[in-house]
């Protein structure tokens, strides 16, 4: 396949303009011109900008159908005995009785589209109900998002049946950790080399408990046990200190800042510029309850504005944590999260028009990265290549029956909550 005429974000986050051919999956050439071969497909894509596919690295997933069910509430309060708290129990509990059902594989793929179309081609999944990873990888599957699966406490005895699916270990949440719980990570990781993740220090109170426990924070106690490096992923560290960022650069950890959810469940604010400065590995995240990572985006980009350092921190920064800077804990699922030769072809084709305009680009001067970041909407985004294969084309998915899963999610929805749903004058219920 030939890519003729295309504008697409490079790794270095300017335009280049030239053709790309895609074989086996794979960017093979990229040139000024390319002659196609006999009988090779050519495709005209001068209508679009072609971005690098994204990487959301915290997704709790069947989530949707929990959607505002967390307004105004802390993080610590979930599941108490108000009758909010009362229904959040309620669905998860949903959740973790139809682990096993249709119904549970609507919920996920439901949410897996959402992702795909606002543009994200690789997950790292932590699941929302218990013992539902070989669904979550399924459905992964069947859609065609690459993803790292969490199995928790899990070792399943199966083998991978496609290779954009890799699995990952848990160490258990601070309040739930003990020595016995650390030891049996610590052997899951040497039996399987499998990437160890964790919530980290996302509260005040997760790290008064682990303080409490063993004396040191969770980086500190990762760090002792040997359970810090390339292949460890914490999501959030807001609670940090000094010596706790300077462990997590050294260490090269994956580090996934989740700033929209960190803001709505009201923890903290990540120190972003101090980890970035001390060189630490930062990608984003969505977590839970949102399926827009360009929000993530530019609340990131806002971040940087605020600091006494914004001249010298941009939205190539930002485009860079989106995606490039996921490729060390994906390399298994193929993603690396650039349009370059070797790389896999992961892509976004997104409407070029007035939205974006004007692109500029000089030698002393581009626009590109910010314009890109800031005015980019999912519903510009039109199709969608993963590995080379389309995943979604003029905004419709491929994989699946899209109008069949609304279907199923709709009456999934009137099913479990057809007593609390607003009726429209139609008839209908939300």
């Amino acid at each position: 396949m030939i890519l003729k005429q295309t504008c697409f974000l490079g790794p270095d986050y300017s335009l280049h303009k030239k053709d790309i051919r895609i074989e086996e999956g794979t960017i093979t050439d990229i040139e000024d011109s390319l002659h196609e071969k006999s009988g090779e497909e050519v495709i005209d894509c001068s209508a679009f900008l072609l971005y690098p596919a994204l990487a959301d690295c915290h997704v709790h997933t069947p989530d949707t159908l929990l959607r505002g069910l967390f307004s105004d509430m802390s993080l610590h309060n979930w599941g108490n005995e108000t009758e909010q708290g009362r229904l959040q129990t309620d669905l998860f509990e949903y959740l973790d009785n139809s682990v096993d059902t249709p119904a549970f594989e609507t919920l996920v793929l439901y949410a897996y589209l959402q992702y795909v179309k606002s543009g994200v081609g690789f997950i790292v999944e932590t699941g929302q109900a218990d013992e539902s990873s070989g669904i979550l990888e399924a459905c992964a599957e069947k859609i065609g998002i690459k993803a790292l699966v969490d199995w928790y406490d899990e070792n399943p005895s199966h083998e991978l049946t496609c290779n954009h699916i890799q699995r990952g270990t848990h160490l258990p949440e601070e309040e739930d950790l003990d020595e016995k719980g650390l030891q049996e990570a610590t052997q899951r990781v040497e039996k399987t080399a499998w990437p160890l993740m964790t919530h980290c220090l996302e509260t005040r109170f997760r790290r008064e408990e682990v303080l409490r426990k063993f004396g040191m924070s969770t980086v500190e106690l990762l760090e002792k046990k040997a359970l810090l490096g390339k292949q460890t992923i914490l999501f959030h560290c807001v609670e940090t200190t000094e010596r706790d960022r300077a462990m997590l650069a050294s260490s090269k950890a994956t580090i996934v800042h989740c700033p929209i959810s960190n803001l709505i469940s009201g923890a903290r604010s990540m120190n972003l510029i101090d980890l970035m400065e001390r060189g630490a590995r930062i990608t984003l995240g969505t977590d839970f309850l949102t399926h827009d990572i360009w929000e993530v985006m530019r609340t990131t980009y806002a971040e940087l504005k605020q600091s006494n350092k914004s001249e010298h921190l941009g939205a190539s920064h930002v485009w860079n944590m989106a995606s490039k800077a996921a490729a060390p804990i994906a390399s298994s699922s193929g993603y690396q999260g650039t349009i370059a030769v070797g790389a896999p072809a992961d892509m976004l084709f997104v409407e070029d028009g007035l939205a974006l305009s004007p692109l500029i680009e000089t030698p002393g001067f581009s626009n590109v990265a910010y314009n890109t970041l800031i005015h980019t909407r999912p519903s510009m985004i039109k199709h969608v290549m993963l590995g080379g294969r389309w995943i979604i084309q003029e905004g419709r998915c491929l994989t699946i029956d899209e109008e069949k899963l609304e279907r199923e999610y709709t009456a999934i929805l009137r099913s479990v909550l057809a007593e609390k749903l607003v009726n429209r004058p139609d008839g209908n219920s939300h």
